[in-house]
């Protein structure tokens, strides 16, 4: 069975809205490693709406010279399925599918094919859907040492969550620590 691998930036002060305002600087050769190897093991993006829209709207014009990526991961992206939940968008480009009736269903499905990872970017309203099924099976937090309080808060739009438990724990050069949570 594949797994489900949410991976999200987050603020030391719960925030993940904007990372592209406070991650940037802290993203090195160390993140680069552990963002390939993580992309590398799936075989499909599970992307909420607003997470959708705005890799969709960078990554196809991408180049190494202006992002710092790799060719190969920048490509990665680009070729990758990617799977959108969302009920306002009608169609989609850079290899996307829009998830047609309900979400729960379609992801336990996608799980059970053959193949590697699931990595689900950020941190939204389809988290409440992913964990009210138990269908996360790991949280990558990566979190950065800012202290950012405004914005979009990590689980914002979950009422009630299942128990984690830390399974494994990551310090970059920059103290940016890569938490691995798992349910319980």
């Amino acid at each position: 069975m594949r797994k489900l691998i949410e991976s999200t930036h987050v603020s030391l002060g719960g925030e993940i809205g904007s990372p592209h305002e406070w991650a940037f600087p802290y993203l090195n050769e160390e993140h680069l490693d552990y963002a390939t190897r993580l992309l590398f093991a799936a075989e499909a993006l599970l992307l909420g709406r607003v997470t959708y829209e705005g890799l969709s709207a960078a990554y196809p014009t991408m180049t190494s010279a202006d992002s710092g990526a790799p060719d190969q991961f920048i490509d990665r992206m680009n070729s990758i399925p990617k799977y959108v939940a969302s009920t306002t968008l009608r169609e989609t480009t850079w290899n996307a599918t829009i998830i047609e009736g309900d979400v729960a269903p379609f992801v336990s499905d996608l799980k059970k094919q053959p193949g590697g990872n699931i990595i689900k970017y950020g941190n939204g309203p389809l988290d409440a859907t992913l964990m009210e099924h138990g269908l996360i099976d790991e949280f990558h937090l990566l979190l950065t040492p800012v202290a950012v309080g405004r914005g979009q808060h990590l689980f914002e739009s979950i009422d009630t969550a299942p128990a984690l438990k830390l399974a494994d724990m990551t310090r970059f050069g920059n103290d940016v620590l890569v938490l691995v949570y798992v349910p319980t």
